[in-house]
């Protein structure tokens, strides 16, 4: 009991730290494997999308010198892989607005998760009428839905046990 206790409080840890965006200042590396110190602020937008979909976080370990932690890495894939139906579906990818959408990805609304995490499905609808009075944005929303995902997996927990 004392281990699922550890591991969802390790999973709420994780996801309301979220310590950095992934691409404060990402640069396009020569294919030469060049290591460049001093990254440009906007190189994600320089960025072709079969470059973007090529990056690792090794690969952006050897052009900046910063590791990505877990959050950072999953928030790449997921926007791979977003980038990547754009481009199956012949879709023009603009990668300003691919950084525009990884920052806004990389941002957590506290408000909203703590609202569905501790009110559960009455957080999410007071979001929702916040977000329609338009005092928040569509990320609180979101947001609170994750925290409502948590507090949906600790009300299982405590029936099942």
């Amino acid at each position: 009991m004392k281990t699922l206790y550890t591991l969802l409080l390790g999973v709420v840890a994780v996801l309301t730290f979220n310590t950095a965006n992934a691409f404060p200042s990402l640069v396009v590396a020569p294919s030469t494997h060049l290591i460049i110190k001093e990254p440009g602020p906007n190189a994600l937008s320089m960025m072709s999308a079969r470059q973007f979909l090529e990056l690792t976080p090794q690969k952006y370990k050897e052009m900046t010198g910063k590791k990505m932690n877990l959050v950072q890495k999953v928030e790449l894939r997921v926007l791979q892989h977003k980038v990547k139906k754009m481009v199956k579906k012949g879709e023009v990818v603009s990668m300003a607005d691919v950084q525009k959408k990884f920052y806004e990805m990389g941002s957590m609304d506290l408000l909203g998760f703590l609202l569905g995490l501790i009110l559960g499905p009455i957080g999410v609808i007071i979001c929702l009428i916040l977000k329609e009075t338009g005092d928040v944005g569509p990320d609180t929303v979101r947001w609170s839905l994750y925290g409502l995902l948590v507090w949906l997996a600790i009300v299982f927990l405590i029936i099942l046990f």
